[in-house]
Protein backbone atom coordinates (compact mmCIF):
# COMPACT_ATOMS: atom_id res chain seq x y z
CA UNK A 1 0.00 0.00 0.00
CA UNK A 2 1.15 3.58 -0.65
CA UNK A 3 2.28 5.50 2.38
CA UNK A 4 -0.24 8.02 3.62
CA UNK A 5 0.60 11.68 3.08
CA UNK A 6 -1.20 14.66 4.59
CA UNK A 7 -1.26 18.34 3.67
CA UNK A 8 -0.61 20.47 6.74
CA UNK A 9 -1.47 24.16 6.44
CA UNK A 10 0.37 26.19 9.06
CA UNK A 11 -1.45 29.40 9.94
CA UNK A 12 -1.57 31.92 12.76
CA UNK A 13 -3.52 35.14 13.11
CA UNK A 14 -0.46 37.24 14.00
CA UNK A 15 1.74 38.69 11.28
CA UNK A 16 4.36 41.39 11.58
CA UNK A 17 3.77 42.80 8.10
CA UNK A 18 0.06 42.13 7.54
CA UNK A 19 -1.81 41.37 10.79
CA UNK A 20 -4.82 39.09 10.46
CA UNK A 21 -3.95 38.06 6.91
CA UNK A 22 -4.99 34.43 7.47
CA UNK A 23 -8.62 35.53 7.62
CA UNK A 24 -8.31 38.51 5.28
CA UNK A 25 -10.95 38.81 2.59
CA UNK A 26 -9.83 37.56 -0.83
CA UNK A 27 -12.54 38.28 -3.39
CA UNK A 28 -15.32 37.51 -0.92
CA UNK A 29 -13.82 34.57 1.01
CA UNK A 30 -11.22 34.32 3.81
CA UNK A 31 -7.73 33.59 2.57
CA UNK A 32 -7.23 30.50 4.73
CA UNK A 33 -10.61 29.09 3.69
CA UNK A 34 -9.63 29.49 0.03
CA UNK A 35 -6.35 27.69 0.65
CA UNK A 36 -8.04 24.86 2.56
CA UNK A 37 -10.61 24.31 -0.21
CA UNK A 38 -7.86 24.49 -2.84
CA UNK A 39 -5.79 21.84 -1.06
CA UNK A 40 -8.83 19.57 -0.84
CA UNK A 41 -8.64 19.27 -4.64
CA UNK A 42 -5.27 17.46 -4.40
CA UNK A 43 -5.76 13.96 -5.81
CA UNK A 44 -2.89 12.25 -3.97
CA UNK A 45 -3.26 13.68 -0.46
CA UNK A 46 -4.91 11.49 2.16
CA UNK A 47 -5.74 14.32 4.57
CA UNK A 48 -5.77 18.12 4.81
CA UNK A 49 -5.42 19.75 8.24
CA UNK A 50 -4.74 23.24 9.59
CA UNK A 51 -2.01 23.56 12.22
CA UNK A 52 -2.23 26.66 14.41
CA UNK A 53 -0.93 27.67 17.80
CA UNK A 54 -2.57 27.07 21.16
CA UNK A 55 -2.44 30.79 22.03
CA UNK A 56 -5.79 32.44 22.79
CA UNK A 57 -5.17 34.83 19.88
CA UNK A 58 -5.46 31.89 17.50
CA UNK A 59 -8.85 30.82 18.84
CA UNK A 60 -10.28 32.74 15.88
CA UNK A 61 -8.42 30.42 13.50
CA UNK A 62 -9.73 27.31 15.25
CA UNK A 63 -13.28 28.69 15.39
CA UNK A 64 -13.25 29.65 11.71
CA UNK A 65 -11.97 26.20 10.74
CA UNK A 66 -14.73 24.59 12.81
CA UNK A 67 -17.27 26.65 10.87
CA UNK A 68 -15.76 25.42 7.58
CA UNK A 69 -15.49 21.80 8.72
CA UNK A 70 -11.69 21.93 8.49
CA UNK A 71 -9.72 19.70 10.90
CA UNK A 72 -7.38 21.62 13.22
CA UNK A 73 -4.38 20.69 15.32
CA UNK A 74 -3.11 23.18 17.89
CA UNK A 75 0.37 23.24 19.36
CA UNK A 76 2.96 25.57 20.90
CA UNK A 77 3.51 28.82 19.02
CA UNK A 78 7.26 28.86 19.59
CA UNK A 79 7.83 25.20 18.70
CA UNK A 80 6.98 24.54 15.05
CA UNK A 81 8.56 21.10 15.15
CA UNK A 82 6.19 19.94 17.88
CA UNK A 83 3.20 21.60 16.26
CA UNK A 84 3.65 20.05 12.83
CA UNK A 85 4.66 16.68 14.22
CA UNK A 86 1.46 16.65 16.27
CA UNK A 87 -0.58 17.51 13.17
CA UNK A 88 1.09 14.67 11.26
CA UNK A 89 0.44 12.17 14.01
CA UNK A 90 -3.18 13.23 14.29
CA UNK A 91 -3.60 12.30 10.61
CA UNK A 92 -1.60 9.06 10.92
CA UNK A 93 0.62 9.89 7.93
CA UNK A 94 4.17 8.98 6.93
CA UNK A 95 4.91 12.38 5.40
CA UNK A 96 3.46 15.87 5.32
CA UNK A 97 3.29 18.47 2.61
CA UNK A 98 3.91 21.69 4.48
CA UNK A 99 1.86 24.60 3.12
CA UNK A 100 2.03 28.06 4.63
CA UNK A 101 -1.23 29.82 5.28
CA UNK A 102 -0.34 32.93 3.30
CA UNK A 103 -0.17 31.14 -0.05
CA UNK A 104 -3.76 30.82 -1.34
CA UNK A 105 -2.62 29.89 -4.86
CA UNK A 106 -0.52 26.88 -3.82
CA UNK A 107 -0.68 24.49 -6.77
CA UNK A 108 -2.60 21.24 -6.12
CA UNK A 109 -0.94 19.65 -9.13
CA UNK A 110 2.46 20.51 -7.70
CA UNK A 111 1.46 18.96 -4.36
CA UNK A 112 0.41 15.77 -6.14
CA UNK A 113 3.75 15.66 -7.96
CA UNK A 114 5.66 15.89 -4.68
CA UNK A 115 3.59 13.07 -3.20
CA UNK A 116 4.11 10.87 -6.26
CA UNK A 117 7.86 11.54 -6.12
CA UNK A 118 7.99 10.65 -2.43
CA UNK A 119 6.11 7.41 -2.98
CA UNK A 120 8.43 6.51 -5.85
CA UNK A 121 11.76 7.45 -4.23
CA UNK A 122 11.14 7.27 -0.50
CA UNK A 123 13.27 10.39 -0.07
CA UNK A 124 12.91 12.30 3.18
CA UNK A 125 12.49 15.67 1.46
CA UNK A 126 10.86 16.54 -1.85
CA UNK A 127 10.40 20.21 -2.66
CA UNK A 128 10.05 22.84 -5.35
CA UNK A 129 11.19 25.88 -3.33
CA UNK A 130 14.11 26.75 -5.61
CA UNK A 131 14.98 28.90 -8.59
CA UNK A 132 13.72 26.37 -11.15
CA UNK A 133 10.63 25.60 -9.11
CA UNK A 134 7.12 26.94 -8.99
CA UNK A 135 6.32 30.68 -8.76
CA UNK A 136 6.97 32.08 -5.30
CA UNK A 137 3.95 31.33 -3.11
CA UNK A 138 2.65 28.40 -5.17
CA UNK A 139 5.20 25.70 -4.37
CA UNK A 140 5.50 23.45 -1.34
CA UNK A 141 7.76 20.95 0.40
CA UNK A 142 7.18 17.39 1.52
CA UNK A 143 8.98 16.10 4.60
CA UNK A 144 8.89 12.55 5.92
CA UNK A 145 7.57 12.24 9.45
CA UNK A 146 10.64 10.18 10.39
CA UNK A 147 12.80 13.22 9.54
CA UNK A 148 10.63 15.49 11.69
CA UNK A 149 10.89 12.99 14.53
CA UNK A 150 14.70 13.13 14.24
CA UNK A 151 14.51 16.91 14.51
CA UNK A 152 12.25 16.58 17.51
CA UNK A 153 14.91 14.50 19.27
CA UNK A 154 17.91 16.60 18.28
CA UNK A 155 16.96 20.25 17.93
CA UNK A 156 16.76 22.53 20.95
CA UNK A 157 15.60 26.09 21.34
CA UNK A 158 12.86 27.97 19.48
CA UNK A 159 15.11 29.16 16.64
CA UNK A 160 16.32 25.66 15.72
CA UNK A 161 12.90 24.10 16.05
CA UNK A 162 11.32 26.84 13.93
CA UNK A 163 13.78 26.07 11.12
CA UNK A 164 13.68 22.29 11.32
CA UNK A 165 13.08 22.01 7.56
CA UNK A 166 16.27 23.96 6.88
CA UNK A 167 18.17 21.56 9.15
CA UNK A 168 16.81 18.59 7.22
CA UNK A 169 17.74 20.08 3.82
CA UNK A 170 21.25 20.87 5.08
CA UNK A 171 21.93 17.21 5.85
CA UNK A 172 21.26 15.28 2.62
CA UNK A 173 23.56 12.48 3.77
CA UNK A 174 20.97 11.71 6.45
CA UNK A 175 17.83 12.93 4.73
CA UNK A 176 17.90 12.31 0.95
CA UNK A 177 16.35 15.19 -0.96
CA UNK A 178 14.78 15.56 -4.40
CA UNK A 179 14.19 18.93 -6.06
CA UNK A 180 11.25 19.06 -8.44
CA UNK A 181 11.31 21.58 -11.29
CA UNK A 182 8.24 23.43 -12.49
CA UNK A 183 6.68 22.59 -15.87
CA UNK A 184 7.53 25.18 -18.53
CA UNK A 185 3.98 26.54 -18.64
CA UNK A 186 4.14 27.63 -14.98
CA UNK A 187 7.86 28.36 -14.60
CA UNK A 188 7.79 32.07 -13.82
CA UNK A 189 10.47 33.07 -11.28
CA UNK A 190 9.41 36.69 -11.68
CA UNK A 191 5.96 36.03 -10.15
CA UNK A 192 5.28 36.46 -6.42
CA UNK A 193 1.94 35.00 -5.35
CA UNK A 194 2.36 34.91 -1.58
CA UNK A 195 0.59 37.33 0.79
CA UNK A 196 2.94 39.30 3.02
CA UNK A 197 1.97 42.86 2.13
CA UNK A 198 -1.19 44.77 1.17
CA UNK A 199 -0.01 44.78 -2.45
CA UNK A 200 0.17 40.98 -2.37
CA UNK A 201 -3.36 40.75 -1.04
CA UNK A 202 -4.57 43.07 -3.78
CA UNK A 203 -2.86 40.96 -6.45
CA UNK A 204 -4.24 37.58 -5.38
CA UNK A 205 -7.68 39.18 -4.90
CA UNK A 206 -7.57 40.29 -8.53
CA UNK A 207 -6.67 36.77 -9.57
CA UNK A 208 -9.55 35.14 -7.72
CA UNK A 209 -11.99 37.82 -8.84
CA UNK A 210 -10.99 37.34 -12.48
CA UNK A 211 -11.65 33.61 -12.22
CA UNK A 212 -15.05 34.07 -10.62
CA UNK A 213 -13.95 33.20 -7.09
CA UNK A 214 -12.96 29.64 -8.04
CA UNK A 215 -10.54 27.92 -5.69
CA UNK A 216 -9.79 25.12 -8.16
CA UNK A 217 -8.48 27.26 -11.02
CA UNK A 218 -5.33 25.56 -12.42
CA UNK A 219 -2.09 27.39 -11.80
CA UNK A 220 -1.29 27.29 -15.52
CA UNK A 221 -4.44 29.35 -16.16
CA UNK A 222 -3.43 31.87 -13.49
CA UNK A 223 0.03 32.18 -14.99
CA UNK A 224 -1.33 32.55 -18.52
CA UNK A 225 -3.64 35.35 -17.39
CA UNK A 226 -0.83 37.15 -15.56
CA UNK A 227 1.29 36.86 -18.70
CA UNK A 228 -1.42 38.91 -20.41
CA UNK A 229 -1.69 41.34 -17.48
CA UNK A 230 1.89 42.51 -16.85
CA UNK A 231 0.84 45.49 -14.71
CA UNK A 232 -0.99 43.20 -12.30
CA UNK A 233 1.86 40.69 -12.27
CA UNK A 234 4.36 43.42 -11.39
CA UNK A 235 2.39 45.24 -8.70
CA UNK A 236 4.24 43.52 -5.82
CA UNK A 237 7.52 42.59 -7.50
CA UNK A 238 9.51 45.31 -5.74
CA UNK A 239 8.68 43.79 -2.34
CA UNK A 240 10.15 40.31 -2.79
CA UNK A 241 13.41 38.49 -3.44
CA UNK A 242 13.55 35.52 -5.84
CA UNK A 243 14.54 32.04 -4.69
CA UNK A 244 18.28 31.36 -4.68
CA UNK A 245 19.63 28.79 -7.11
Amino acid sequence: MSERVGVVIQARISSGRLPGKALADVAGKPLLYRLYDRMRTCRRADAVIVATSDRPADDVIAEACADWGAPVHRGPEQDLTTRLLGAARSCDVSAIVRVTGDNPLTDPGGVDELIETFRRTGHAVVHNHHRLGYPYGTGTELIAVAAIEACDRELVGPAERELFATFVRQHPERFPCTKVAAPPDVYRPELFLTVDYPEDLALVSRVFAHFGGRDDVPLRDVVAWLDREPETAAMNRHLHTPFPD
